[in-house]
């Protein structure tokens, strides 16, 4: 019995030193950070903000100088930025708010694979940081998957992308990324010995939650037969599973398909 309340006070005691990551508390500014949460939002006078209820009609709220919310979302397209806010208010930025970014090091803890989507819509995202892409040759648009087309690394609290331009003599190419750019998400895991039938005719999405054709990439993505079977690349985001030619046309890259054009082909006996 001795040595069972030994164990079970061990057993504590490293859970209270080791916490989980859905355990442990992260700090930033002197407040609590959650998982998602890409800020801190406060305004310079009283304010109302406002949400979208599902029947359609709008709530409103008064806000007082000087509280604090989360915001846990940021939309930029048509030139502006919005964030959303804790229970659905959402605000476009004006000079009446005060929105504190939250460094990537601090967001990224909360995750154990994380993947990065880039949903600037005002700025597409470039693979190769040319200095000037006027033609929009190398860039992709709204939702695309980061984590395949850079060497990502956390500098400074912040997220680098970094590409070797050794092949043109140009060395190892740098860019920090702003992190409101960025949203983290957790890809679900996927059986990496899982094969799929693409039920109709498609093409290879190159990210997940493909908004349209217009980007350069998405524009030479390949065609997919019904009947081509693919093969897992061990996870989904969303309903996009990350999938693979089993024989790959030219190199080996990760695609993605929607959940509803395929079907898991059945293991041979």
């Amino acid at each position: 019995m001795k040595k069972l309340f030994i164990a079970l006070l061990a057993a504590f005691v490293f859970a209270v030193v080791n916490p989980t990551k859905s355990e442990a508390k992260v700090m930033y500014d002197g407040a609590e950070i959650v998982k998602g949460q890409t800020g801190k939002m406060t305004f310079n006078k009283d304010v109302k903000v406002y949400k979208k209820n599902v029947n359609g009609q709008f709530e409103s709220m008064l806000v007082k100088k000087g509280n604090y919310f989360r915001v846990y979302n940021i939309e930029k397209y048509n030139g502006q930025t919005y964030y959303w806010m804790s229970s659905g208010y959402r605000v476009q930025a004006t000079n009446l708010t005060v929105f504190m970014a939250i460094p990537f090091e601090q967001r990224v803890q909360f995750y154990d694979n994380p993947a990065y989507l880039w949903i600037n819509r005002n700025k597409p995202f470039n693979s190769f940081y040319m200095e000037d892409d006027s033609l929009g040759t190398h860039t992709h648009s709204y939702y695309t998957y980061l984590n395949i087309w850079g060497d990502f690394k956390i500098e400074q609290g912040e997220l680098v992308d970094t590409y070797d331009l050794g092949f043109i003599g140009g060395g190892i190419k740098r860019n920090k990324i702003d992190s409101t750019d960025i949203q983290i998400i957790e890809p679900q895991p996927v059986n990496k010995d899982t094969l799929f039938i693409v039920t109709k005719d498609t093409v290879q999405h190159i990210k997940p939650y493909l908004i349209n054709n217009n980007d350069y990439y998405q524009r030479f993505a390949g065609q997919l037969k019904a009947g081509t079977v693919l093969k897992s690349e061990g996870f989904k985001i969303g309903n996009y599973y990350a999938v693979n030619l089993i024989e790959p046309e030219f190199y080996n890259r990760t695609f993605f398909i929607p959940q509803s054009y395929v079907i898991e082909k059945a293991l041979e006996k």
